[in-house]
């Protein structure tokens, strides 16, 4: 896909490989807001001005080989796109949801963000993660920084409670101190999808789904597929006569279809179902 670098700038012009909407919105990332001109994106201690364009999408950052990474720029998903659709049940879902793309966030805030999305809704999602944001990150240019470990590591249990993360906040205590003494995540990079799945459900709090969404969306891992209900209602759609199956079973069998491609062809299924939905 086409870009361009100016400075502070990235240009996509308008292309079937990139939608800022259905790439923000797919449910894979929740620091973000929409304003007039497009979307406001934060990462870390980044921060990326959207606008919206006719001719394509501006992105205003403060570092630009950070985005291009982080909105995965450089990788071909044209080809993949082609790939998936020589299967016929993700080929409509790719039409629908064709600009998607699997953004590569930092581990740790993707494992953070995952804990707290468990049975919850984005909005409040969105306000649990900026209250710890508000709280223990660094004030930057009109936002706060996600918090380091070191910050992570100060928070007391109560504050959790405070926020309102219910049961979770029990979760997020014990993870960010497993973290801390040693958990360690760099070595999930070099494990295998089912080992790393294995290791991170060692985390309180974090089962096979969370697991596969921060290998996916936190260490980039394509090969899981992350299954929930909206999954499970998709593998009706797709084995309508068939027998009800763990999500476990559903995950393993549309990994042996897909394999190192399913991350992608579950976010354009997952979306494709939950947006059909509302309609």
């Amino acid at each position: 896909m086409e870009f361009q670098v100016n400075k502070n700038e990235i240009f996509i012009p308008i292309s079937p490989d990139f939608n800022i909407e259905q790439t923000l919105e797919c449910g894979q990332v929740f620091r973000f807001k929409k304003t007039s001109l497009g979307y406001e994106v934060y990462t870390l201690n980044h921060k990326a001005t959207i606008i919206c364009q006719k001719d394509g999408t501006k992105i205003i950052c403060d570092d630009v080989n950070y985005f291009i990474n982080y909105f995965d720029l450089l990788t071909d998903y044209a080809k993949i796109k082609c790939e998936l659709s020589k299967n016929s049940f993700v080929k409509e879902a790719i039409k629908f949801g064709e600009g998607i793309r699997i953004l590569k966030q930092d581990a740790l805030e993707t494992i953070i963000s995952f804990i707290i999305s468990q049975n919850n809704n984005i909005p409040r999602i969105k306000n649990i993660i900026e209250k710890i944001c508000e709280n223990y990150g660094e004030l930057k240019n009109g936002f706060y920084s996600f918090p380091t470990l070191e910050k992570l590591k100060t928070i007391p249990k109560q504050f959790f409670t405070n926020i309102k993360c219910g049961y979770r906040d029990e979760y997020l205590f014990s993870s960010i101190q497993k973290i801390a003494d040693g958990f360690n995540l760099d070595k999930v990079y070099n494990m295998p999808s089912n080992e790393a799945n294995k290791y991170l459900t060692e985390l309180k709090g974090v089962g096979n789904k969370v697991a596969d969404c921060i290998l996916l969306y936190g260490f980039h891992k394509t090969d899981v597929f992350p299954t929930d209900t909206w999954i499970k209602k998709v593998y009706c759609d797709f084995n309508e006569n068939g027998k009800i199956k763990t999500a476990l079973q559903i995950r393993n069998e549309f990994i042996n279809i897909y394999g190192n491609l399913s991350g992608y062809a579950q976010q354009y299924l997952f979306y494709s179902k939950r947006e059909n939905n509302k309609k």
